[in-house]
């Protein structure tokens, strides 16, 4: 699920882009302003010091005035340290800013992932993602670090020095001003050709990522299947297109920086040749070539930054889109603004007509029909592919339904805020996420401001406390990432355990015992009887104890509801659960018997 790289910016949405930055520069606008501040006392101090260096070689050393050698080194030596503190401050002001704002998209990025419904997290994959938080907002804070405080200082300079080349000799200025437009073509020219090479390996680095990230979360399934050379080739040829990016990208550096240095070391030598001949004449002094030859210098890497910042700039407001496109992505499961409080139900729900596809062209479920009354059991079973996992979806609104509508206690989801839709149920899944954390925090998340008491009693119903109490930190245990260092039937238990400390009216369990021995089955079978009294439950599993449990059964077939009804009514019919029973439950009912001898 890798996305394709994005294509580089053109200047004119690179500007649309930046504008809506203007919000986040709006909230640090004290520390720009004083970075912005500070760039220009300290260009403007930087100009005084040729022209101090002139007078010094002129006046003091050339003209014999030797008492002004101590006035003006003092001076030079007091601009210098001026100059240092300014731009100490503007480095600190630049980094408070550009961290500040990054902060901000950050926090701001994240909660927008929060918001965001199960679709969008079917497109994007896990990596890209990370990679659009982590890479792409620091992409943007170097830039707003460097190439733009040093743009503005840029600007600044090219100004000041231009105007003291001018007022120094008009003639030796238009020697060397031919320079300035070949150094900034140059460097335009390098930025349009390493900015989609920057991009792509960007774009790789996100591959990586997400490479690594699958399996070091998948290491078990990894080794347990022995598929670590198929792993290692697969990484190895995302790491090759890498490298191969990188290597290209050394290339161009190795062409166009000696290039652009050649310029520069051609126009110094020119216009140190004319200013020499003027020097020769007497229309200059040697002071005032020195000075000019500092000014040229102030002009020529400013013209490079300037010609450079074009590239960064639009390869900063590419990774600003990259995150403004998770800033702005609109939820396809949103709250309506007139949405109400769903109060507290008893449990009743009813499919109307209901249809629905991941996409508009293929439907997964058509027109359901389907009435749950509070507190009943209800198992739903059917092949692979028949629609299970996708109908229980579609009650706490992870996704809307394409046609008809879902009513919980007669009232439609769509209708109703997700938080208090969402706080009535509780999911027990076949692969419970257990976080980094202390056994304490993951039990506590369906609840996270239960009382430790009510943490113990909910441990306690999913028989969980005396193994935690047996540990050598109790409920302080850390898990470890995804729970490693827990088992399947303890990690099951630990998400009962949220679903009791949720007391929801409608419990949904998601084939949770499929991945469990025979024992463990048994045990977490028995409570999960417990968990379910008094709520109204639905079941999708292929197990037969889950199925027992049931006080009615639905048959899914192709997306449709095509059978439902009491499991002696099923059989009794010799229908689709007659087929699925021969096929999938009596064996396994043959097994239980073997293993309970």
């Amino acid at each position: 699920m890798n996305e394709k790289p994005v294509k580089i910016l053109p200047l004119r949405e690179s500007l649309r882009i930046f504008l809506k930055l203007m919000p986040y520069v709006a909230r640090n606008w004290m520390s720009l302003a004083l970075m912005l501040v500070c760039v220009i006392i300290s260009s403007q101090l930087q100009v005084l010091t040729p022209a101090i260096g002139k007078d010094i070689i002129d006046r003091a050393i050339i003209g014999r005035h030797y008492e002004l050698i101590t006035p003006l080194s003092l001076l030079l030596l007091g601009i210098s340290l001026a100059s240092g503190v300014f731009m100490a401050l503007q480095r600190y002001a630049g980094g408070y800013f550009s961290r500040k704002l990054v902060y901000n998209l950050q926090v701001d990025s994240f909660k927008a992932l929060q918001r965001q419904s199960f679709a969008f997290f079917d497109r994007m994959s896990t990596g890209q993602l990370i990679s659009r938080i982590s890479n792409d907002t620091e992409v943007l804070a170097r830039f707003l670090l460097r190439p733009f405080t040093n743009t503005v200082r840029s600007i600044m300079l090219i100004v000041l020095a231009l105007n003291m080349m001018l007022r120094m000799n008009v003639k030796l200025s238009l020697v060397a001003l031919p320079a300035l437009p070949l150094i900034f073509l140059t460097y335009y020219r390098y930025g349009s050709v390493i900015r989609p090479l920057y991009l792509m390996l960007r774009h790789q680095i996100g591959v990586l990522t997400s490479v690594i990230e699958q399996n070091v979360t998948g290491i078990r399934t990894v080794k347990a299947l022995g598929i670590e050379d198929y792993e290692r080739k697969k990484f190895k040829k995302a790491n090759d297109e890498f490298l191969s990016l990188a290597l290209k990208a050394v290339r161009v550096d190795a062409i166009y920086g000696p290039l652009s240095m050649l310029i520069i070391g051609a126009s110094t030598a020119v216009v140190l040749y004319v200013g020499a001949i003027y020097v020769i004449a007497g229309s200059f002094t040697i002071g005032g070539l020195m000075a000019f030859i500092s000014y040229l210098g102030m002009l020529m890497w400013p013209t490079r930054g300037l010609a450079m910042f074009i590239t960064t700039f639009q390869r900063a407001m590419t990774a600003a889109q990259r995150i403004f496109e998770i800033l702005t992505a609109v939820p396809e499961v949103k709250e309506k603004p007139d949405a109400i409080e769903l109060p507290p139900i008893k449990g009743y729900i009813k499919f109307e007509d209901v249809s629905f596809g991941y996409d508009k062209e293929h439907l997964v479920l058509k027109d359901i029909n389907l009435e749950i009354k509070p507190g009943e059991r209800v198992a739903i079973v059917g092949l692979t592919g028949s629609g299970k996992s996708t109908l229980i979806r579609l009650i706490p609104r992870f996704y809307d339904v394409t046609k008809g509508r879902i009513l919980i206690d007669g009232y439609d989801v769509r209708d109703v805020k997700l938080k208090s839709l969402r706080r009535q149920i509780a999911i027990v899944s076949q692969e419970p996420f257990i976080f980094a954390g202390t056994i304490k925090e993951n039990i506590a998340l369906s609840k996270p401001d239960a009382s430790m008491e009510e943490i113990i009693r909910a441990a306690k119903m999913a028989r969980l406390h005396d193994f935690i109490v047996s540990l050598p930190k109790g409920y302080d245990t850390l898990v470890g990432e995804r729970g490693v260092t827990l088992s399947g039937g303890q990690r099951q238990r630990v998400d009962i355990a949220r679903a009791v400390l949720a007391d929801p009216k409608i419990l949904i369990l998601d084939d949770p015992t499929s991945n469990l021995d025979a024992e463990t089955e048994r045990e977490i079978v028995e409570d999960l009887k417990k968990l379910m009294e008094g709520r109204t439950t639905i079941i999708i599993t292929q197990r037969l104890p889950l199925i027992k449990t049931a006080d009615r059964i639905v048959v899914l077939e192709g997306g449709r509801v095509v059978e439902e009804g009491t499991h002696e009514e099923l059989m009794a019919r010799k229908g689709t659960y007659y087929k699925l029973y021969k096929s999938l439950f009596e064996p396994q009912e043959a097994l239980m018997a073997i293993a309970r001898e």
